[in-house]
């Protein structure tokens, strides 16, 4: 979102929202502020903006309601998953785990927007804690579970060792970042096995976009297609280290196959065979470099469209 409206280049303002348990109910995904937190209400007032951006489902009802409340002048931008029928929304950003069928209001991108790699400032603080680490710096990025996926521990396991054995042969540094996301088990597992050797764990330091502008090679657990597409955009060789299905996934997967459940779930194979075929990521053993552009300039031209459709008042 922030890379979107940066890449505008217009005022922005940003609205920090929460919302109460009425947002996991569909049937409230009207123009109402029903799902907002009584504080967050207050925050949805005029002067109404030319361009109203949201994220995923929770926000589909609040930026319906912005639009009628400024009697249609005010565009609407979603980004992500919206789980529901998308005709009366200016502009839906997807990414291929978020299938859509064609349309004139859909735009669907290879990568979520933004390329921290490239925009990276790290502090002194950051660049004197990398400095002894010895290159090549090869970094594992370590997500959580996601919805109908989990990590695969005997996966990230077999990646990690791979990874410190290449790095103990040439005298590069292994640097394993877990996330918000990370599960005790997994954190506990990456510990045992680099706690006694010179190669690092760390979690919320250095930051990730410091990580990607200062190593040289990537594996990434395939639950995150942020932290994938983050990856590959920096052109340095990436691995994906697969993730299973969960009891829930599967229970889900076989709803949907019965007509129970709609299929606007995040489907994430599809991500990953869209990476595979264009040789942007690689296994772990044999990581491969692809060639990737920002897609942020593509969401940008397509929002400065609508502003350009749009009949002056």
């Amino acid at each position: 979102m922030f890379a979107l409206a940066e890449g505008l280049g217009f005022r922005f303002e940003t609205k920090a929202l929460s919302y109460n348990r009425l947002r996991h109910i569909p049937f409230l995904r009207g123009p109402r502020l029903a799902s907002l937190s009584r504080s967050s209400r207050r925050l949805i007032k005029p002067p109404w903006p030319d361009i109203v951006i949201g994220c995923g489902y929770v926000s589909v009802p609040i930026v319906r309601y912005i639009r009628r409340q400024s009697g249609g002048h005010t565009k609407v931008v979603l980004i992500g998953n919206p789980r529901t029928a998308v005709a009366d929304i200016d502009l839906l950003i997807t990414t291929p785990q978020y299938a859509r069928a064609p349309a004139p209001n859909v735009l669907a991108l290879t990568f979520p927007m933004g390329d921290p790699a490239a925009a990276a400032a790290p502090t002194a603080t950051e660049e004197q804690w990398l400095a002894p680490l010895p290159r090549p710096r090869r970094l594992i990025a370590v997500g959580g579970p996601a919805r109908n996926w989990r990590i695969d521990r005997q996966e990230l396991r077999r990646a990690i060792a791979s990874v410190v054995q290449r790095s103990d042969d040439d005298g590069g540094t292994v640097i394993v970042a877990t996330s918000p996301r990370t599960d005790h088990r997994t954190k506990q597992m990456v510990d045992r096995m680099l706690g006694e050797t010179r190669h690092q764990v760390v979690c919320d330091f250095p930051r990730f976009a410091t990580l990607l502008a200062r190593c040289d090679e990537f594996h990434i657990t395939a639950d995150s297609v942020s932290m994938l597409s983050e990856a590959i955009l920096t052109g340095k060789p990436v691995g994906m280290i697969p993730i299973r299905v969960s009891l829930r996934g599967m229970l889900t997967g076989w709803l949907i196959e019965l007509g129970l459940l709609s299929r606007y779930l995040p489907d994430f194979p599809n991500f990953w065979n869209e990476l595979r075929e264009r040789k942007m990521v690689g296994a772990v053993e044999r990581p491969a470099m692809g060639s990737a552009k920002n897609s942020v300039p593509i969401a940008v031209d397509a929002v400065l469209q609508l502003l350009d459709s749009r009949p002056t008042r």
